[in-house]
């Protein structure tokens, strides 16, 4: 006879079955108690139907019987009582508890036949609660049940990730777990993750939200490079929030700033947790082939009181990470008619891609540390009054030493061979001029967030008012100034040549680990960024429900006062040429030889080693290097130093509208329309130059309005079939660093300056889109367009600039151009197999983003380059997850990809800059050995996958960058107590 496994999976309100007395003589069901405790824990318990109910729980001592039903004790506690004396044990599995007899030598031989066991169909009792994080915490297919529920019944287009879907899957930082998310793709820096690209719009069309209200951004200044308001999730682990929603387009009720999708960080709510619980995770992490060992802690904890009126959770996470990325990089590349003289080769075609700055190998060594803090508190005295406190923090520290070896392409007595791109690929130096490089620093990133709300409801109306305060804040400031130390080497033959995708040879003449090799220093300095950055939001929601059925469902409306800040400053110091002159010869005391050797796949044969300056030479020898008063800053401190505010009025009205009213049964249309007003005015000051070449202090204002009106229509045309479309209009404001009226002249390669725009306007987006999705029980498929059009979009112009009497050629940011963005995401997920004690239980999902449109064009007249591909977004898109489960085991993999993007547009004689495709792989295998304790290993970066950067004008390409990270492993251990 076949065997029938059942699955019990209870959610919702918990059941109390108090302990029985000892006196107890009528019958116990073994089934019935199995049910209490899946009710209880919200864990799916499986077993045969045979097996359960012929054993002999009725025949248990009083004793047992008293123990079975304590529900004071732990699940795995409860367990054992129930089933040890009946010959029974269980395990606990990806896919829930299962119940088998306990292995004996006849039941071990009755099952060795493949015909023994036949599993028929799962039943599956109750439903997915929407209150208790019990239930997909820790089970995945409860997880995605939970999403798809909430996905289903939006009107509008969002995906989101609770629970498993979040912590289950390999992730390095809050970004790589986003991944998972269709249509979201990430930017790698160092081999993690940084920012976020959505629905064919790059990330500083994105916007990151905590409970709905603005995060602070934190600042890079590693380097010049400013990311403005892209938002840097490298300071977020992956494991600290338990639910995301991404919003493919902008809603309504939100604050107005993206054009592109808003991500929503959504807080645990202590008092949907049925019972207090802690867990901790041991982490121990390495890169490949490395023998140090890095610690990481992470500690979740939820506490309610007896009566359920406050409650708490508390999640932080530490880690210790350390990184070695070995690169091979150039900076500028530009065409050989068009290159400063020294570096123009004599017999090559004007329109040959040459060199015109150094060509190097980096190694950059980092050890980062980060914590990630937040507790939540809620008290709930009466039904009709709910009060919130949260507190967010995180603190990334970054301490870094770079070695590079670099080579100048002056090339006086140089030869040079072209490849197959139209590029110089192989060059030979007689007497190159190189120098060797150390740069150190130690960074910190800090993000503190307070947020304050109350929901009150009348108990006469059908109303409830959400007044709200948040404030963040982020700090990021170099703790140890950036110190850079330059070595000038005697002139030797160098041999450089490089293909499309790897290094073939970097060899230099001579031994470079004698101090002989090298001849002087030529600069000595240091640099300190600050930055301080701030999102204040307050005001309050009201939502209305009538009260009686009929074609509108539920009126919302809101007001916002918002005030985001962002403050640069940067000062810079070196000693004179008469000062580097008077320091002592080189000599040993200077110099030390490379720490780790010159490693990496994409490099075939070369230089493993030389010489690099001796750590923080300037404490070593007592070298005088402070920074002046802030009244003594340099000309280029004060242009590179500024300050940005918007200060934002902002009120919405919205409304869902069942034109037939609620259906339990057969198509069902719903619409959801509404209008939001903003009102910013904006607020820059700085330093810029005037007529006669000083600088001047320079402040700038303006003011904005825009309506953003917004329409969502959800057809549910049969149980399974799901139909939408909407039309928003939203607004992006432009980045802080685009902003300050500042004059930069480049210092390397072709002589071009930046200069800013004080004035720029914000770009407005009118976004359609349309979708069709299908869920059942065991697939669950979309299929999505949108449509981006993009008015004031801001682009970089070409202007002439005479800056102390000579003529640059000046890129500065316009709001002259439009974009046209078009695309398709498409994705599925399937689940299969049964979730039995002999079967796999298998889920697959895939997301696919095809952009097919991404151009801007000018408005300017006159303009050669009307049209060109928008920056940042790649043609193709995708993710695959794969998790397998078989008992108490769990496999995962993830694999991303995106295909070749423009990173950077060029008018200059520079050629453009691009990322090339990249496939990451990540691997995951959990072992469930008891009901409260895990072993996990991850890797990350599987394939040891680079990043490659490459140069193209059409005409010719060469390989500008490309950078190993290697292969990362983690192993953890979770307790749950």
């Amino acid at each position: 006879m076949a065997l029938l496994p059942r699955l019990l999976f209870a959610a919702g309100s918990v059941t109390e079955f108090p302990a029985p007395s000892p006196t107890l003589t009528g019958p116990v069901s073994l089934p019935a108690r199995l049910t209490a405790l899946s009710e209880q824990f919200s864990v799916p318990v499986i077993y045969s139907a045979n097996s359960v109910s012929n054993s002999a729980f009725n025949t248990l001592s009083d004793s047992d019987i008293q123990h079975c039903y304590d529900t004071s004790q732990p699940l795995q506690i409860q367990l054992s009582a129930c089933l040890h004396p009946v010959g029974l044990v269980w395990q606990n599995t990806e896919s829930g508890i299962i119940i088998k007899p306990a292995e004996t030598p006849a039941n071990r031989n009755a099952q060795s036949g493949e015909d023994s066991i036949a599993l028929e169909e799962v039943m599956v009792t109750g439903h997915m609660s929407t209150t208790s994080p019990e239930a997909y915490n820790q089970h995945y297919d409860n997880a995605t049940r939970y999403a798809r529920q909430i996905k289903s019944e939006a009107v509008g287009e969002k995906a989101v990730l609770v629970g498993a879907m979040l912590n289950r899957l390999p992730a390095g930082n809050l970004a790589e777990a986003l991944q998972a998310l269709p249509g979201l793709s990430i930017t790698r820096d160092r081999g993690e993750a940084l920012n976020i690209n959505a629905m064919g719009l790059s990330a500083e069309y994105q916007m990151t939200l905590l409970n709905g209200h603005r995060l602070a951004n934190t600042e890079n200044i590693r380097n010049s490079n400013q990311y403005g308001q892209q938002y840097r999730f490298d300071t977020l682990s992956a494991g600290l929030f338990n639910q995301v929603t991404m919003f493919k387009t902008a809603a309504t009720a939100q604050p107005a700033g993206a054009a592109g999708a808003t991500v929503d960080l959504l807080s645990d709510d202590p008092l949907a947790y049925e019972f207090n619980s802690a867990q901790v995770r041991l982490t121990a992490a390495s890169p490949e082939a490395g023998i140090n060992y890095q610690p990481g802690f992470a500690a979740i904890g939820n506490l309610r009181n007896h009566s359920g009126t406050l409650g708490a959770v508390f999640r932080m996470n530490y880690e210790n990470r350390l990184q070695r990325q070995y690169q091979f990089e150039t900076w500028h590349w530009g065409e050989n008619g068009g290159a400063p003289e020294q570096f123009q080769w004599q017999g090559l075609a004007d329109n040959t891609l040459v060199p015109t700055d150094g060509l190097a190998l980096t190694i950059e060594n980092e050890d980062r540390t980060r914590a990630t803090y937040y507790a939540n508190v809620v008290w709930q005295p009466v039904d009709a009054l709910r009060t919130s406190l949260l507190w967010l923090r995180s603190d990334t520290g970054f301490s870094f030493d770079e070695h590079r070896l670099s080579v100048s392409p002056v090339n006086e007595q140089a030869t040079a061979m072209t490849g197959q791109n139209n590029s110089i690929s192989a060059l030979h130096f007689s007497r190159a001029e190189m120098k060797s490089t150390r740069e150190e620093s130690t960074l910190d990133y800090a993000t503190d967030t307070f947020q304050a709300s109350a929901e009150w409801k009348s108990d006469r109306l059908p109303l409830t008012v959400t007044p709200f305060y948040s404030q963040s804040r982020a700090d990021s400031v170099t703790r140890d100034p950036i110190s850079r130390v330059h070595v000038a080497m005697q002139p030797a033959g160098v041999d450089v040549d490089v293909s499309d995708h790897q290094l073939n040879q970097f060899v230099v003449d001579g031994n470079t680990g004698l101090v002989s090799s090298y001849s002087h220093i030529t600069q000595m300095s240091k640099r300190r960024i600050s930055v301080e950055n701030s999102a204040t939001e307050w005001g309050g929601d009201v939502a209305f429900t009538p009260p009686v059925e009929g074609p509108l469902s539920n009126i919302e409306a809101g007001w916002l006062h918002a005030t985001q800040a962002h403050h640069y400053t940067r000062r810079d110091i070196q000693l004179s040429e008469s000062a580097l002159a008077a320091l002592p010869d080189l000599d040993g005391r200077w110099l030390m030889p490379l720490p780790n050797g010159f490693e990496a796949d994409f490099f075939t044969y070369g230089q493993a080693g030389w010489l690099i300056p001796k750590s923080d030479l300037f404490q070593l020898y007592d070298i005088a290097l402070s920074f002046p008063a802030d009244g003594q800053a340099s000309v280029n401190d004060l242009l590179n130093s500024y300050a940005v505010t918007f200060n934002a009025m902002e009120a919405y009205l919205s409304a869902v509208w069942r034109p037939f009213g609620a259906k339990n049964n057969g198509p069902d249309l719903m619409i959801e329309s509404g209008m939001r007003y903003t009102h910013t005015e904006s607020e820059t000051t700085g330093s810029g130059i005037n007529s006669g070449g000083s600088v001047i202090a320079q402040h700038f204002a303006r003011t904005d309005s825009a309506w953003l009106p917004s329409v969502a229509v959800k057809w549910q045309f049969t149980p399974l079939w799901q139909w939408r479309a909407g039309y928003t209009r939203s607004l992006n404001r432009p980045n802080y660093s685009d902003l300050n009226p500042k004059i930069h002249v480049n210092s390397g390669g072709l002589p071009y300056a930046e200069a800013g725009n004080p004035l720029l306007k914000p770009v407005v987006a009118d976004t359609f889109t349309t979708s069709v999705n299908v869920n059942s029980e065991s697939i669950d498929a979309e299929l999505l367009a949108f449509s981006h059009h993009l008015t004031d979009y801001i682009s970089e112009q070409a202007l002439t600039l005479d800056y102390r009497g000579t003529e640059y050629e000046t890129l500065q940011r316009t709001n002259n151009s439009e974009g046209r963005i078009t695309g398709v995401q498409a994705g599925a997920e399937i689940a299969f197999g049964q979730p039995g004690i002999q079967h796999l239980r298998h889920r697959l999902s895939a997301t696919i983003t095809r952009v097919t449109k991404a151009q801007i064009s000018s408005q300017s007249e006159g303009d050669a380059a009307a049209h060109w591909r928008a920056e940042g977004v790649s043609d193709w898109t995708g993710n695959i997850r794969l998790l397998s489960g078989w008992q108490a085991w769990q496999a995962a993999i993830n694999i991303n990809y995106r295909s070749r993007f423009p990173e950077q547009r060029d008018l200059t004689n520079n050629a453009d800059v691009y990322v090339e495709d990249y496939t990451g792989v990540d691997l995951s295998l959990n072992w469930l050995f008891s009901a409260n304790a895990t072993l996990r290993m991850d890797i990350y970066n599987a394939t040891n996958e680079t990043v490659k950067r490459t140069v193209d004008t059409g005409e010719a390409s060469a390989l500008m960058k490309i950078g190993e990270s290697g292969r990362r492993f983690v192993v953890s251990l979770g307790l749950m107590f």
